[in-house]
């Protein structure tokens, strides 16, 4: 798949079908995604792969804490004005894809409880980066390295989804995963083939256009 292609065409996949993705094919991935810019050179990222059984059970802890009403690890950015109307604006392009009402509210907390459990993803790609650095000042390296696995997937037939809920609970990730507490988890990104009959899989986010947001000097 040619470059061009792959950015015009990449959307956030939130269905997969029941295929399991080999340890060879993420190696591959993720050996593309390592060549991503980073500053200094530094390539603060870690990645944790994670499939099978220990997914489930992480999976199943999200949910739990979740339904529990437990304070998340890491909250959700607080987003307001023209950002905010962003992000409700793809919320509703999903809901209606997905045909969920606005009062239907056990529709909504199912479509919430498949985030914490990673879209029912067969794997999920977990970013790390080592506690002693300053996240601020790294975590630019971070989406470079997630954007880079997202288009390096679809070499693969694979489809992606970078997910903050991957990470929000963090108690399962702990108790599952031989990861030091000296790593900090940073996002994670649901990985797999994606199920072309999902309603959502079909929906694209808007982008707003360039030469609105663009200051232009110098040129003629």
């Amino acid at each position: 798949m040619e470059l061009r292609e792959a950015m015009e065409t990449r959307r956030s996949i939130r269905g997969f079908t029941g295929r399991q993705v080999s340890k060879e094919v993420l190696q591959k991935v993720l050996a593309l995604a390592a060549r991503s810019v980073s500053a200094l050179n530094a390539q603060p990222w870690e990645f944790v792969v994670v499939t099978g059984e220990l997914l489930r059970k992480i999976a199943l802890d999200n949910q739990a804490c979740f339904e529990a009403g437990e304070p998340e690890t890491v909250e959700d950015p607080k987003l307001e004005g023209v950002y905010r109307e962003r992000m409700i604006g793809i919320a509703k392009q999903l809901f209606a894809a997905m045909d969920i009402p606005r009062e239907d509210k056990e529709r909504r907390l199912w479509w919430s409880k498949r985030g914490f459990r990673f879209f029912d993803a067969p794997a999920v790609i977990l970013l790390t980066m080592d506690a002693s650095l300053d996240e601020k000042a790294h975590r630019f390296d971070l989406g470079a390295v997630a954007q880079s696995i997202t288009l390096a997937a679809m070499e693969y037939g694979l489809g992606t989804c970078v997910e903050q809920q991957a990470v929000n609970y963090q108690r399962g990730l702990r108790r599952y995963l031989d990861v030091p507490e000296s790593k900090r988890y940073v996002i994670g990104i649901a990985i797999g083939y994606p199920d072309e009959e999902f309603p959502a899989n079909h929906v694209r986010s808007e982008r707003v256009d360039p030469e609105s947001i663009t200051s232009w000097y110098g040129f003629d």
